[in-house]
């Protein structure tokens, strides 16, 4: 079987959206990019047993993160990933505060939280309650890093089976 499922992924400007996306897609990593301009839509496929879920990556433009978080973008999405850059705390607290501010629309859709940059180790600089306020939005949470490759592809496999556990439960 075959399906095709919106993804949007969110997050501030920097942590690495389009980096994680390019890993997952294209299996390669570019240091120089330039942020996203406008919305790019990528699509990677995962294979579940006999489901094959193409999953469309909606990437917004790398500026103003806010406005990400409207219904327009969110509208029809299966599954949403957000991330930050775990060296840079205050990406977390603009995801936690965004996440409390749009509740309503984004609801209850399947989430992983990439905790990304994670081989800059020595840098990390997310704090015990970050996380533990994190965890209780009933996210999935990945340590990745789209730079090295570690766990990118993890953090797309659990989004896709949250995805198709969600299609199940209302078949």
């Amino acid at each position: 079987m075959r399906l095709r499922r919106k993804v949007c992924m969110l997050g501030a400007p920097g942590v690495g959206k389009t980096s994680l996306v390019r890993r997952f897609v294209e299996h390669r990593f570019d240091q120089d990019h330039e942020s996203s301009i406008a919305m790019q839509v990528s699509k990677g496929t995962v294979e579940l047993g006999d489901i094959s879920l193409e999953m469309m990556l909606w990437d917004p433009e790398g500026s103003e993160a806010w406005g990400q978080y409207n219904r327009s973008f969110i509208s029809g999405a299966s599954g949403l990933m957000f991330v930050v850059d775990s060296t840079r705390p205050r990406t977390l607290d603009h995801l936690l505060e965004a996440q409390t501010k749009g509740r309503g629309f984004i609801g209850s859709r399947p989430a992983v939280l990439v905790l990304n940059k994670v081989d800059l180790t020595p840098d990390v600089a997310l704090t015990e309650a970050q996380l533990d306020a994190a965890s209780k939005l009933n996210w999935h949470i990945a340590r990745a890093s789209a730079k090295s490759g570690d766990s990118v592809d993890e953090a797309f496999m659990k989004l896709a089976e949250l995805m198709v556990e969600v299609r199940r439960a209302s078949a």
